[in-house]
């Protein structure tokens, strides 16, 4: 199992992005693997992808259906509450969607992460895919 987070996501959907090429070249490493995204990763990328890249509306409901489609979805909110007290309790600040993501991961034993987030290097027990 894999997950991904929003700056893979959107990297590999969006080619004018920085890292397009490196997440298709994660894409064929991974492609056996159970590949695991969260509601809130799609929500970001949903954001970013319509607020900051203004990309097409059409194309970005087609990436919309896409994540339904392509990955394992995973609910979210039930992590919330443990990801504060992480948030609260770290000295590293960091996003409180990606100590989100950290919780779920640890939660489910994930040790993957694809990301091009630096701040998932120093996160023990976690391998970053970049």
């Amino acid at each position: 199992m894999i997950f991904f987070d929003t700056s893979y996501i959107v990297s590999y959907y969006v080619e004018s992005e920085k890292h397009h090429q490196r997440s298709l070249e994660i894409a064929r490493i991974i492609e056996d693997r159970e590949q695991i995204i969260s509601r809130l990763v799609i929500g970001e990328t949903i954001n970013i992808l319509n607020d900051k890249l203004k990309l097409d509306k059409n194309i970005i409901k087609e990436i919309y259906s896409e994540l339904f489609s392509n990955y394992t979805v995973i609910e979210d909110h039930y992590f919330y509450d443990n990801a504060l007290k992480d948030t609260v309790n770290s000295e590293r600040r960091i996003p409180f969607f990606d100590h989100i993501y950290l919780v779920l991961m640890k939660e489910l034993n994930i040790k993957e992460i694809a990301s091009f987030n630096k701040h998932f290097n120093n996160t023990k027990g976690i391998k970053r895919l970049h």
